[in-house]
Parts: C-alpha cells; structure tokens; sequence
C-alpha cells in the first residue's frame, strides 16, 4: 500500500470508473479496501464483496479477496481473519505462479502475527521459517523476503537475543533498500533496527536509523510510519537521560498512529512513556498511566506486557511510600512468573506473606495499646513496626528479583531452542537458491553451447563455402572473427557448467580451469592430494565454484602473474587454498564485492571457515576448510 494514501484512493476511484473488464476492477476494488479498511470499515467491506462478485472467473484474484478479508478482520474477529489466510493457501496451493507464491506466503506472514498475539512465539516463528519465507523465496519478491527476515529479527529481540536480531535486521534492510519504491517494509524494519540497536548500546548506529528514516518519511508527513521513528526518538533521548525531550517524542508517536496496529503501538509507546516518568520519578504520573494499561485487556492479554506493567506499578508505588500497593503488584507480579516460568517462588512468597500480615496485626495491636502509653513508647514502635514491614517487603522485592532473573534465563533457554531453528531453517533457504543458481547456469550453458553455438558454427561453415568461391579478403576475416567469437561463447559454456566436472570429477575440472585461465605473463600451479572422486555431485559443484571465484578474484583484480591453487582431502574435512603475489588488500575493510558475499554463503552451506592473510603490494594467501561429510 502506498503511503500517499489519500492520493492513491482518489487515483484508484478514477481508474475504476473508467475500467470495463472485470479482472481489472476487481483488482481495483481490493486496492480500494486497503484506503478505507482504518477510516471506514463499513465502506472498505463494501468495495471487498464487489470485488469477490468480479473475481468468480479469476481463481487468483478470487483467492486475493479472501486474503483481503483476513486484513480487514484482523484485529476486530481473529477466527474470521485466521479461516481467510488458511482459505487463501488452500485454494492456491496447485498454482505455482510467482503471484500466487506472494499471496500465499503473506497469508502465512499474517497468519503467523495472530498467533504471536496470543503469547504463541513457538509457533510465529515456525510458521514464519517453513511457510512464509519458503514461499517468498520462491514469489521471487524481494521486498516480502525482507520483511519476512524482519519478522524473524523481531522475534530474536522479544527474547533478548540482541546481536543475533541485529544480523537479521541487517540482512532485511539490505534486501529491502533496492526495492524500496514504497518504502513502508523498509521503514519497518528500520525503526525495529533502531529499536534494538538501543537495547544494545549502539546509540550513534540508532542515531543514523533515525537519520535516514527522516530522509524516507519526508515525502509522507501523514504516514502512520512516524509512529516508528518517534517511538526510536523517544528510547534514544531517554537513554541521553533527556526525559522530557523522550516524553514529547512519544506523544507524538501516539498522536502519528494509525492502521491496522495502531492500538499496539499506542500501547507500546505509553508503556515506554511510564518507564521514562519512572527514571523523572514522577511515580504519580506513572502511576495513573499504568493503571489504565492495566485495565486495557487488549494489552495485558500477553503476558510479557502484563509482567512489564505489574514491575512498573510496584517502582511507582515504592517511590510513592505505599509499601502495601507495592507490595500487592509485586505479588502479582512473582505469582505470574511463576505460572509462567514454574518456578518455586511461590511457597517462599506465601511465608513472606504470613510475616507481612503479622506485622499488620501487631501494628493494629500496638495502634491501641498506644492510647494508654506514653508518647514516646508508641513512636518507637511505630518505627519498630515500620522497619519490619519494611524488611518484609525488601525480602520480596530480592525474591522478586530472583523470579526476574529465572524468567529471563528460561528466555534465553527458548531462544537458543528458536535459534537451532532458524538455523536450519536458513540452511534449507540456502540450498534451495542455491540449487535454482546451479540448475539456471545448466540450462543456459546448454543453450549457448547447444543452442547459440551450434547456430554460429552453422553460419561459420557456409561463410567458409562462400569465401572459398569468391576469394574475398574481408569474408575471410568476418569468417575469423566469426570463429573467435564461437570459442569465446563455448568458454562461457565452459565457466557455467564445465563438461569436465560432470564427466571425470572435480580434481580434473580444477585442473583444467587452471590450465585454460592461463595466458602469457601468468602461470597458474595446480596440486592436489587425496581428493576422494565419489564426493556427492552438489558438493563438487560447490567446491568448483569457490575455487572459480577465488581464480578469478586473483586473476582481475589482485594483478598476480603467479598463482598457485592447492586442493587436498582428510576424510571428510576437504582443504582448498588460493595463493598468489599480486597487490593484496586489507580484509578488515574489503568486506562486501569481489564476490567474497558469494563465496561465504557457499563455505557456511557446507559447514566450513576461512581464513584470508593479505598484505598490500605483496599479495593474498586464502585458506578455506569445509566439511564434506554427507
């Protein structure tokens, strides 16, 4: 959807009313749900069932109602909205169209968010790893795929696993920049980043996020996107220690709100809004704020919220001096991470309870015996009384202390189970793009050698008959040139999917790679030891590319006229080693190009490490280890 919302609408009601085939203004009238489903639902349910009635002959686009219907119900009726995801897989689950692999992958995506709203993390982030983000690999969109890796970054920060979201942001921001026309997933990902970044400490890496999300968000001053910022704003002047500045901040963020997650951004924002009143110990506000939220069953029907809130009431009401509210959140507080986290909190709470109210009862106790007293007898009880009360509730607090700690580490627990997930989750990803790469360079190597070549040696010979006759100087060298150009194409073949390695095995193919890349001025040393010939084909494919993009790093851009390529094998463990004397460059800050992306993406497919020992101007020594046990 556009962030230029009112404009879009406008242009989509035109279009429409000028439209006369039926695909084209179903099409439309879904278009025309997305402008009103935030401002008027009746009128966004309308232009929906119109489009489902156009859509009867359209499987897709029919498909694509239902997908609509789930986003229009998402948050007002979660079982109608959950039926309209599920419907949308079922009837496109034949279609193997990239449309029809985008819309069931965001179904997935959507269906997956309704279950991290009711506390599921387990099953958000499996259905995100095996259904959405398969599919979008598989629609060929790059900007679904990158909030798909969003989804997985958010999920890894909920758990406090913070350096491992930062990678994932960082791998969705990449995807998502290029593609980034209507830039509202790209904005998503950023203000999570920056988000996160602040949980980590980066403040001047979240002070570039708000930066460039400032440049983004110019265009659309009535983007609900402003949300996001303001709410990164707002963590980052709190954590400068700038209150009030972080206080402003996140009133505008509530006031910027709006779409389909307004109301939880609303509540995020004020739950951030508590904790700054709390470090200006303004607990009256913070007081009053939280109880409302307490009181929102749409916020505190997740437990992690409700945890946040109960803490936040028992600081409120410390620096309030009201140690009897302090310590009722405080109970409710330990009772449910016990519940949550099965902890055995409870029993010493209850005997801490037993001392609190016995302390009431002597305090009642001592209350009336007061009045017939001395004045000064009953101010020294009272203190006595007091700092009994006081002791008991500080051993609650160091108990409450202890739940916190016992919630987190069972956290972490979760999350390191979620991150064995993901990572197989990714090397399943990998293999598929990987296999789609090798199987596209078979087909157009067979093409250009099958196809275009056997095509230019066809013209090459009845040149050579017409040039034989006539005698003419110049055919002869169209003729040449002709030739030339048929043994360059039939090396490109060559490079795509050398015949020697599919035929005699990769020790071979190395060989002959290095023999037919060298030229006058450059020598390239082969050696090989024990290389295994029955490694499993897509392993020799891997390794020959490797060594491919290693060859060629060497050949174009380190400037070598001596190149050695050593290639040996230990059971399972293949070593594969690239030196040569050209310019060298510094590892530290030649990260990115020179295809290295490509050749650590295979090295972690197959398990492996590198190691890259470079000196300017004296040249490069690459070592690579990879596992290739099947």
């Amino acid at each position: 959807m556009p962030l230029h919302q009112k404009g879009y609408a406008d242009s989509v009601a035109l279009l429409l009313q000028k439209a006369t085939n039926d695909s084209v203004k179903s099409k439309l009238n879904t278009l025309l749900v997305f402008c009103w489903m935030n401002t008027d639902k009746a009128r966004a349910a309308q232009y929906l069932m119109e489009a489902r009635r156009l859509a009867k002959n359209y499987p897709l686009m029919w498909a694509q109602t239902f997908a609509h219907e789930g986003y229009l119900y998402f948050n007002e009726d979660v079982p109608r909205s959950e039926a309209c995801y599920m419907k949308v897989d079922s009837l496109l689950r034949n279609d193997t169209s990239k449309n029809a692999y985008l819309l069931r992958s965001n179904a997935w995506q959507n269906y997956a968010v309704q279950q991290q709203g009711k506390d599921d993390d387990a099953t958000f982030i499996d259905l995100i790893l095996n259904k959405a983000i398969p599919l979008a690999v598989l629609s060929g969109d790059s900007s679904l795929l990158g909030s798909e890796y969003t989804n997985v970054a958010i999920a890894f920060t909920n758990t406090e696993q913070y350096e491992k979201a930062e990678q994932y942001f960082s791998h969705a921001i990449a995807i998502l920049k290029p593609a980034a026309k209507e830039p509202s997933r790209l904005l998503v990902a950023l203000y999570r980043a920056g988000e996160n970044y602040i949980n980590l400490g980066k403040y001047v890496a979240a002070r570039d996020i708000l930066d460039t999300m400032k440049i983004l968000l110019a265009p659309y001053p009535e983007t609900g996107l402003y949300t996001g910022y303001y709410m990164v704003e707002g963590l980052y002047n709190h954590k400068m220690k700038a209150y009030a500045a972080a206080l402003v901040s996140f009133d505008k963020g509530i006031a910027a709100s709006s779409g389909i997650n307004a109301a939880s951004r609303v509540d995020e924002l004020e739950m951030m809004k508590a904790e700054t009143l709390l470090e200006m110990k303004n607990y009256t506000a913070a007081r009053d704020l939280l109880l409302r939220l307490i009181a929102d069953e749409s916020l505190t029907s997740l437990d992690y919220n409700r945890v946040k809130v109960l803490k936040g009431l028992t600081s409120a009401y410390v620096g309030l001096g009201n140690f009897p509210q302090a310590y009722h959140y405080l109970e409710t507080y330990s009772r449910l991470s016990d519940s949550l986290y099965k902890t055995r909190t409870q029993r010493d709470i209850n005997a801490l309870e037993i001392k609190f109210r016995n302390a009431e009862n002597k305090q009642e106790i001592t209350a009336l015996k007061a009045k017939n007293e001395k004045a000064a007898l009953s101010t020294k009880n009272a203190w006595l009384i007091t700092g009994l009360v006081a002791s008991a509730f500080m051993l609650l607090l160091v108990l409450g202390i202890g739940a916190l700690s016992y919630y987190r580490n069972q956290k972490k627990l979760a999350a390191r189970k979620m991150q064995e997930i993901v990572q197989q989750k990714e090397l399943d990803v990998t293999k598929a793009m990987l296999e789609g790469e090798e199987g596209e360079r078979r087909r157009l190597a067979r093409d250009l050698h099958d196809g275009l070549g056997g095509m230019l040696a066809g013209v090459k010979m009845n040149l050579s008959g017409t040039a034989s006759v006539l005698q003419d100087e110049k055919l002869f060298q169209i003729i040449g040139q002709l030739d030339s150009s048929v043994s360059e194409l039939r090396r490109i073949a060559r490079n795509m999917m050398p015949e020697s390695l599919l035929n005699f095995g990769l020790e071979t193919a190395l060989k002959d790679m290095c023999e037919l890349n060298m030229a006058p001025g450059l020598s390239i040393d082969f050696q090989s030891l024990g290389v295994q010939h029955d490694l499993p084909e897509k392993t020799q494919i891997l390794i020959y590319r490797i060594a491919q993009e290693l060859l060629a790093n060497a050949i174009k851009h380190a400037g070598a006229d001596k190149i050695m390529l050593q290639c040996s094998q230990n059971q399972h463990i293949f070593y594969l080693s690239v030196e040569d004397n050209g310019r060298g460059f510094n590892p530290a800050t030649t990260k990115k190009g020179m295809g290295l992306d490509n050749i650590r993406n295979r090295i972690d497919f197959l398990k492996g490490k590198i190691e890259i020992d470079s000196v300017v101007s004296e040249g490069t020594t690459i070592n690579i280890e990879l596992n290739v046990n099947e």
